[in-house]
């Protein structure tokens, strides 16, 4: 009987180096498991941001056939099913119209719903990543700082998404085991985030996979402090996009550190 290994986020908690780390070491995966990520989950993950924004119920109808889309590409074959992508957890809260992870347990839900019944199985496991209330805060502050025209300051922001840093409390009454990894506790196994992942859905050996350094870097506070004054001026969108990702790349910010 396969199992379903799902890590559907959180966002911003180790999720671009564990994904690194996957890809990097996929054909050992391979060994026991078929990956999927975000370049597989695209036509399905597009109804978790706009449900995430919306929240009506009628947003997911197509889903059935999207995931049916994501299979048929690439299909079961009776090995595990191991899914890493954070976007089943919808848009990260502070994004326009998105408070908080309200939509994540309905998200999981569907998915697992779908895998059960297609792998005929009920071997099911989740790992969340997370990580401390206000370091996962200031790292979702600089990333809307980049994606989007947001002007709120650093404090502003922490004030109005607090609650969406609660983990525990997106956590609903599941009937199948949810096992959340905080990033303090995956950075220090050997393989780094990844392997910590690994290990938590019990694949052994991973001394033998390759490891990656920690990549998807963010902007320092003076970065940050530039990108604001950005956003707050009154450059027009392309403009001002084209300006961030001028002052991105002149840092680094973004990019893997290999």
């Amino acid at each position: 009987m396969p199992r379903i290994l799902l890590h559907p986020g959180f966002h911003k908690t180790g999720t671009s180096s564990i994904q690194h780390f996957l890809w990097v070491n996929r054909d050992r995966i391979a060994e026991t498991a078929t990956l999927y990520m975000l370049r597989h989950m695209k036509p399905v993950t597009d109804l978790c941001h706009a449900f995430s924004k919306s929240g009506n119920p009628l947003v997911l109808m197509d889903m059935v056939e999207r995931l049916d889309a994501v299979f048929a590409d690439h299909p079961f074959d009776g090995r595990d099913v191991l899914i890493s992508c954070e976007a089943l957890s919808g848009h990260l809260p502070g994004w326009p119209s998105v408070a908080d992870y309200a939509a994540a347990p309905v998200i999981w839900d569907f998915v697992v719903g779908y895998l059960r019944d297609k792998l005929a199985t009920d071997d099911v496991h989740i790992t969340a990543t997370t990580r401390a209330p206000d370091t996962w805060l200031w790292s979702a502050y600089r990333h809307h700082l980049q994606g989007h025209r947001l002007t709120d300051d650093w404090e502003t922001f922490r004030a109005a998404h607090a609650a969406a840093a609660d983990f525990q409390a997106v956590l609903t009454e599941f009937d199948y085991p949810v096992t959340l990894l905080p990033l303090e506790q995956s950075k220090q196994h050997p393989q780094g985030a990844g392997g910590a992942l690994l290990a938590a859905f019990g694949f052994d050996g991973l001394d033998a996979y390759d490891t990656v350094r920690p990549g998807n870097i963010g902007p320092t506070q003076a970065i940050a402090d530039e990108i604001l004054s950005l956003n707050r001026s009154p450059l027009p969108d392309a403009d001002l996009r084209a300006a961030k990702e001028a002052l991105a790349t002149q840092h680094g910010v973004g990019h893997w550190n290999r």
